[in-house]
């Protein structure tokens, strides 16, 4: 008989999900992570509010550190910006630090196990059960694995699942603490964050989100390139002219001196195939995220949920094949599917239209909203892609005969 009912590779906020949700049912469950927590993630921790609608302990648990209520773009020239301003606020702030290990202890006050400073380094899966190996060599069953461990998955390489060539993005970034006085008096009440499209030509964009006492300011290139080392180097020489840009627009305090900055990878677009036997890939290890801004925690978390409901039901069928297990695409693709399955090459294409668009929003201001709310991830893309588009070509009509 297997140790475990199911394993969780992965204790972002994907794997504490779908821990979570499997535990609650009362299924046996092990979490394990590679690194010791709490421990920090390169993410800029902007949390789109559609995550607390549909995951309100969030919010019960005190896992948000503040909200914005106001959010301005800038185009590619820095000589347009479009401003979004709420009663409400349109994205909640979080320290991943405190985010993440909240959402663990959320797993395991459940009933999950968790084992943390443990890297999974072999996953075989067989005919009667799934096994993990250990760096230390401990084996452990269990009858299926979910693969939440990051974009590198370690479970998504060893089952097959990870394609020979990914859709990668890379980002840098920094979270500095100010506090308090400060981000009042650069952000005022309203915490505004700023983003900058295409910031010295690149397909990306740079952010800056202030929180209660930190802002965390970094750089994002979602154009696909295999010389990862080489991105990070080119985009710290742009991460240092952003850091010049603000400060000269006193965006942010003329003394913050540039600390060492983290770096991540991304996947762009999900993998072609996201399970097989005993197998399921969540969150960044399946390539979910938002192909315009790369913001991935509403997907993680959606993804480990829709994960533990299929297992629940392959655990109580007795049947967890792959065959079975294709429910849990088919399931994701009808939840986000449609926001996030746009080619790699979308946000490449959007690239030229940038600064007209943001000059037309900048006089529209419904125009402004319903992008910035997409942009900032508080709408899905697909359901306002229509009224994105009819409001984009009314403005582009209205600017062009300047009606009034």
């Amino acid at each position: 008989m297997a140790q475990y009912e199911v394993i969780v590779v992965g204790a972002g906020p994907a794997g504490s999900t779908a821990a979570k949700f499997l535990s609650e049912k009362g299924l046996k469950v092990l979490l394990v992570d590679k690194n010791k927590f709490p421990r920090d993630k390169s993410c800029g921790g902007g949390l789109p509010c559609r995550v607390l609608n549909r995951f309100n302990y969030v919010k019960d648990k005190d896992l948000i550190d503040s909200y914005s209520y106001e959010g301005v773009s800038y185009s590619p020239s820095l000589k347009y910006k479009a401003t979004y301003k709420k009663n409400t606020p349109f994205v909640a702030m979080v320290l991943r630090e405190k985010f993440d290990m909240g959402l663990v202890q959320l797993a395991i006050d459940s009933g999950a196990e968790f084992i943390d400073g443990r890297a999974v380094k072999d996953v075989k899966i067989s005919k009667e059960k799934a096994k993990i190996i250990l760096d230390d060599k401990t084996e452990v069953d269990s009858e299926i694995v979910v693969g939440a461990d990051g974009v590198w998955s370690v479970v998504a390489k060893k089952t097959g699942l990870s394609p020979p060539k990914k859709h990668l993005g890379v980002c840098i970034l920094h979270e500095y603490d100010v506090g308090e006085d400060t981000i009042n008096n650069y952000f005022g009440e309203e915490k505004m964050c700023h983003i900058h499209l295409n910031f010295q030509g690149i397909i990306g964009y740079g952010w800056v989100f202030p929180k209660k006492q930190h802002i965390n300011i970094g750089i994002g290139k979602f154009s696909p390139d295999a010389r990862i080392s080489k991105t990070k180097m080119d985009l710290l020489t742009i991460y240092r002219n952003y850091i010049k840009i603000l400060k000269r627009t006193k965006i942010i305090p003329k003394n913050l001196e540039i600390e060492r900055c983290k770096g991540g990878a991304l996947h762009f677009g999900p993998l072609e195939k996201t399970y097989t036997d005993r197998v399921l890939l969540c969150g960044d290890a399946g390539g979910f995220l938002n192909p315009l801004t790369g913001e991935g925690i509403y997907y993680a978390m959606s993804s480990g949920e829709i994960a533990a409901g299929v297992i629940i039901k392959a655990l109580e069928a007795g049947d967890t094949s792959e065959n079975f297990l294709s429910k849990y695409q088919e399931n994701w693709k009808k939840d986000f599917g449609k926001d996030i399955e746009s080619l790699p090459g979308s946000t490449r294409k959007m690239g030229g239209n940038l600064e007209k668009f943001v000059r037309l929003a900048s006089k529209n201001k419904k125009l402004a909203d319903v992008a910035l709310g997409v942009l900032h991830g508080g709408s899905s893309i697909q359901d306002y892609r229509l009224e994105l588009i009819v409001r984009y070509l009314y403005a582009s009509f209205k600017d062009r005969f300047e009606i009034t």
